[in-house]
């Protein structure tokens, strides 16, 4: 596997206390949803919830937004604490252009994507996301990358781990554009030298050339974090 790319935690190695505080809130919340978990001691339990507790205070002075949108991300299955998945299906043409959504969230243009479902592979995830949100029917080809979404340096940053999964595509039916009219805008093929503006928040140019390396040379390695 090729060797980790992406940005340091900050540009001296250093984090600013905004991130930290983040940073330390996405441990404590995990320490506390693990330990409720396994642990069954009363007194335990009772402490292991006072650190969830801090840590949602502590969350809502680094998280904009309202308290009770990050529910489905913080803790949605409860169990051993884990990174949430996001799949981005990454699909090439054969004139070389890439397809891109434009997100109404924020007007900016992502990959096909989102959140991996419960009882569902990565692969099929990603492709229902791009029969969705471009009304593209897409084979998979490889995995391209495997990344963390703090190392690449994403913003806003969120208040719990995630993993980015970027799979190579080819196009099977060009379909008839969007069957997500709630939250994609528009559809669009582009070439990899006239991006429009990304929604940096999911995906930014570094990955969308390593997606177009693994297109161009299906021998090259999965780059992960």
């Amino acid at each position: 596997m090729a060797a980790p790319e992406g940005p340091a935690s900050g540009p001296h190695g250093e984090l600013d206390a905004g991130e930290a505080v983040r940073r330390a809130v996405v441990e404590l919340a995990a320490i506390a949803q693990t330990g409720l978990h396994y642990n069954r001691d009363v007194f335990d339990r009772a402490r292991y919830a006072q650190v969830a507790d801090v840590a949602e205070a502590l969350r809502a002075l680094v998280t904009p937004g309202p308290m009770e949108e990050l529910a489905p991300l913080v803790d949605p299955d409860g169990g051993h604490a884990t990174p949430k998945v996001d799949v981005r299906g990454v699909v090439f043409d054969d004139r070389d252009r890439v397809l891109l959504v434009r997100e109404r969230s924020d007007g900016l243009w992502t990959p096909p994507g989102g959140w991996c479902d419960p009882l569902e592979p990565p692969t099929r995830s990603a492709l229902r996301e791009i029969s969705e949100e471009a009304g593209v029917e897409a084979r998979a080809l490889r995995l391209a990358a495997l990344l963390d979404r703090d190392t690449r340096g994403h913003e806003p940053r969120m208040p719990v781990t995630v993993y980015k999964l970027f799979f190579v595509c080819e196009v099977l039916d060009r379909g008839t554009g969007t069957r997500d009219a709630k939250e994609i805008l528009d559809v669009g093929w582009f070439a990899m030298d006239q991006l429009p503006p990304l929604s940096l928040a999911r995906v930014s140019r570094e990955e969308l050339e390593i997606c177009h390396r693994s297109w161009l040379d299906p021998s090259l390695p999965t780059v992960v974090d």
